[in-house]
């Protein structure tokens, strides 16, 4: 059972954000593009009771995507498998090639570890 402070924090969060700052997003990230089938992409997340943080997860979505629709899929189910990756992503901005590689290694080293 949720915590009434952590219902409170969840409360503030989804009033920060609305869905017409979603549907600015979504004409500005594809001045082009369909708005109507974009939003319809994009509202496959939040459908889901466990999928929280609508607004904002869809703002992060949009950002991340770059104009690509197909990013835009991706991220979408991404976000619908665990929100907060796309969160950490927007947030935390792309990896540099050497980051990249980094992470790698460490992966492996655990693997190695571990008997994989």
């Amino acid at each position: 059972m949720e915590s009434e402070a952590k219902k409170d924090a969840e409360a503030v969060l989804t009033m920060l954000y609305t869905r017409d700052d979603v549907v600015n997003a979504v004409q500005s990230a594809f001045p082009n593009g369909d708005a109507a089938t974009l939003l319809g992409i994009i509202d496959l997340y939040g459908v889901e009771p466990y999928e929280r943080e609508k607004e904002r997860v869809q703002l992060a979505i949009v950002a991340l995507s770059g104009g690509s629709e197909d990013k835009l899929r991706c991220l979408v189910e991404a976000a619908k498998t665990d929100y907060r990756d796309v969160l950490c992503w927007q947030q935390t901005g792309p990896l540099s090639e050497a980051e990249g590689q980094k992470l790698q290694e460490d992966a492996r080293g655990l693997l190695d570890r571990w008997g994989s």
